[in-house]
């Protein structure tokens, strides 16, 4: 398994090379794998009722063969789950009304990227140590990724990680997750501005190639690519939870963001999953428009909601997906993505918005609904969900409200929505849907904890700032 640039000019990696990549290519452009593997229904039956760590260690392979025995990938996989409590990762909560929930969340910053980001720590320290060498790891986060990316990697020897996330858009809880990390490994930086903002000061120093060469750089947003290639396996752990028989077509809603956990889901279908996607974002809805008229634009500004860590403008994953719905057409995706990088906006040709369609769809909603669906969980069914798996619930009340119009409910299929992350994070939009926020005792910890971080004020050069905290990393090293 080799993995190509998006925009054709890079060099090929391997399965090794991409874990240590900073994600953004010499030529601009994003990994993906060169090939799809294909899933037989035979193997698809086989897998039904595994443990979602026991599916990781037959999905992994596909991708990893080459580089890592399946020895090797087990232990890392087993090392990566050992510290989430398993036996409440992934558990299905389903209801009379047909609404099925895959709580992905309930891990140890209480958000589903744990499950990508503490393999990918893992192979991280796996290929450094044969290496000898030390990386660092550049984040921008717009809520979960930050505290996540840290929990993965803090104290390990041969990494040091920056996290860059925007004060006063994510909630206090996150920012506490991040700022109270006290290992020397890790550097947080609380800068004023959007997680876009963010997106132009990281490339620019990513993009550097000498200077990434000299610090040796990679990141762990999901720009990089063996984070996706893990959140593939949730896609097959949700078909199998809920299917009746394998060959079934099941719906699958995703809180979206910067469409990495979706990408996961288009390589998933693509290997043959009988999945119907569909991406569920908020009122900053680049990808609704993009999915549903061809209408790849920004809108003039990020709009805060009460989901955080969906409120973006460039979801950079769609490069991905444009590769993958293109049949790796690296000339359109160029030519799109370089006209959406100079003007903002841009137009996915016809062709390959067409089959996309067949493969996803979209929805979006504002505020309100989102806490009219998190009163109605509660009201309904004595279930809370945070603000980011409200919007993929949103969906699908729509969807059995329209249904009992026009009296259907026969019709509805068999649809699952992703819970990304823990309803205790985010006490502002409880309070909003007019609920008691709850807590944890990890949460609680948080508030008595000592605090450390640095930050970037406006009408600072950011760019030379984050250079300058790379080199310091350097130099102590």
């Amino acid at each position: 398994m080799r993995f190509l640039s998006t925009r054709g000019k890079a060099k090929a990696h391997t399965f090794e090379e991409a874990v240590l990549s900073p994600g953004y290519l010499s030529d601009g452009g994003l990994l993906m794998p060169e090939t799809i593997p294909k899933i037989s229904q035979t193997l698809l039956k086989s897998w039904k009722g595994l443990s979602l760590p026991d599916l990781c260690k037959k999905v992994m392979p596909f991708f990893t063969e080459d580089d890592v025995s399946q020895g090797e990938l087990e232990e890392i996989i087993d090392k990566a789950y050992s510290r989430l409590p398993v036996e409440e990762v992934a558990a299905l909560s389903s209801f009379s009304d047909g609404l099925n929930v895959l709580e992905l969340s309930n891990t140890k910053t209480l958000a589903f990227k744990d499950l990508s980001t503490f393999i990918l720590g893992r192979f991280l320290e796996y290929f450094l140590n044969k290496r000898k060498e030390h990386v660092t790891i550049v984040v921008g986060t717009s809520g979960d990724t930050g505290p996540s990316s840290i929990e993965a990697v803090r104290g390990l020897d041969w990494i040091d990680i920056v996290v860059l996330f925007p004060h006063g858009y994510c909630t206090h809880i996150q920012e506490l997750q991040m700022i109270t990390t006290m290992a020397e490994n890790v550097h947080c930086i609380s800068a004023e501005g959007s997680s876009d903002d963010l997106d132009l000061i990281i490339k620019p120093v990513i993009l550097d190639q000498e200077f990434k060469t000299l610090h040796n750089l990679c990141t762990m947003n999901s720009i990089n690519m063996i984070r996706t290639l893990v959140q593939v396996v949730n896609f097959f752990y949700g078909y199998l939870a809920i299917c009746k028989t394998v060959g079934e077509t099941v719906e699958i809603v995703v809180p979206t963001g910067a469409a990495g956990h979706i990408t996961g889901g288009c390589i998933a279908y693509a290997m043959g999953l009988p999945v119907k996607l569909v991406s569920a974002v908020n009122t900053n809805d680049i990808i609704h428009r993009a999915i549903t008229h061809g209408d790849y634009s920004k809108a003039s500004r990020v709009i805060k909601t009460y989901s955080v860590a969906m409120d973006i403008q460039i979801p950079y994953n769609m490069e991905r997906i444009l590769f993958l719905f293109s049949n790796q057409d690296t000339s359109q995706i160029k030519k799109v993505l370089e006209e959406f990088e100079s003007t903002d906006k841009t137009q996915i040709p016809e062709e390959t918005l067409i089959k996309m369609q067949e493969a996803w769809s979209s929805y979006s909603c504002h505020d309100d609904q989102i806490t009219k669906t998190m009163q109605r969980c509660w009201r309904e069914h004595k279930y809370r969900v945070c603000p980011h798996t409200a919007v993929a619930v949103s969906y699908y009340f729509d969807k059995i409200d329209r249904h009992r119009m026009n009296n259907q409910d026969s019709n509805l299929g068999h649809t699952v929505c992703f819970a990304t992350a823990h309803p205790a994070k985010f006490p502002e939009a409880a309070i909003a849907a007019g609920l008691e926020p709850t807590s944890t005792p990890y949460i609680e910890s948080l508030s008595s904890m000592p605090t450390r971080f640095t930050e970037f004020k406006e009408g600072q050069d950011w760019v030379q700032m984050l250079r300058e905290k790379i080199e310091d990393i350097s130099r102590r090293l």
